[in-house]
């Protein structure tokens, strides 16, 4: 491992989770120390050597406790029905990799920006303390492709066209990439905003079929549909992110790709 990948202590946020899980055990083949929290704690299949904790990350002082000791977090806590989505528990246990199901409290702005608030809030306040030195804590924010959607040519557009249920989606993730970026600019902290477009494994047979459209769009050209990505691709992004201090800002599937790359040469 490199000078600028030595060992850090990991907090992953949804790191029970489809894209947590792989970014949690990433990270400890990487050689990191690595902390999950998550509403179940410990899962059906935990990665050795990680540290399991119950807890629920809409509450302040819970993720202040699971960032005490942090050097880099991931932001992985997600869902894509919320509670308010008719039909969306049965939903997500559908298309959910960890077969979540929504819980009373679960809306898109609970689970999405205010957890992630909670995070950022949480990291400031370590920078605040007398004594802080260093670097900018990395944090790691998994947004959304549609997210982007402003800034392209037909974006807009399609998002008119979107349901009720995207449109909430994207206002709590873009809320979270506000305040990242204005973080950012203040040098409270380095974040890394990876936009995927659908996440998937071979075991993901609800999004298998639908794969190929995507890729096909974007091959053609459609500005506002963006390549799919293996979720292995995802976390070598997220795992070279927290680990390289050049990277920071938003990524789009190329740089995904890339990162991936760099990590594999490593």
């Amino acid at each position: 491992m490199s000078a600028a990948a030595a060992s850090k202590k990991v907090t992953i946020f949804g790191g029970t989770g489809f894209v947590g899980s792989t970014v949690a055990k990433l990270c400890v083949e990487r050689g990191h120390t690595v902390t999950c929290l998550s509403r179940r704690g410990v899962p059906a299949s935990p990665v050795e050597g990680v540290r399991y904790l119950s807890g629920d990350a809409t509450d302040a002082k819970v993720v202040e406790s699971a960032c005490k000791d942090a050097e880099a977090v991931v932001h992985a806590v997600g869902l894509l029905f919320d509670v308010t989505t008719p039909g969306g528990g049965a939903l997500n246990l559908i298309v959910s990799g960890s077969k979540s199901r929504p819980g009373e409290g679960s809306t898109y702005d609970a689970i999405t920006r205010q957890t992630a608030f909670n995070v950022i809030n949480a990291l400031k306040k370590r920078i605040r303390v007398p004594g802080f030195s260093g670097a900018p804590p990395p944090l790691a924010f998994v947004s959304a492709a549609e997210a982007g959607w402003p800034d392209v040519a037909g974006g807009k557009q399609a998002e008119a066209l979107a349901p009720d249920a995207l449109n909430r989606y994207l206002v709590a993730k873009r809320s979270v990439e506000a305040e990242l970026l204005e973080q950012q600019r203040k040098g409270a902290l380095r974040p890394i905003i990876y936009r995927p477009s659908l996440i998937w494994d071979w075991s993901k047979l609800d999004v298998l079929p639908i794969i190929p459209i995507f890729n096909i769009a974007c091959a053609l050209g459609v500005p506002f549909v963006d390549k799919t990505v293996r979720v292995e691709t995802l976390a070598a992004a997220i795992v070279a992110g927290i680990e390289d201090p050049e990277i920071s800002g938003v990524q789009r599937f190329e740089a995904m790709e890339n990162l991936n790359q760099k990590l594999a040469t490593a």
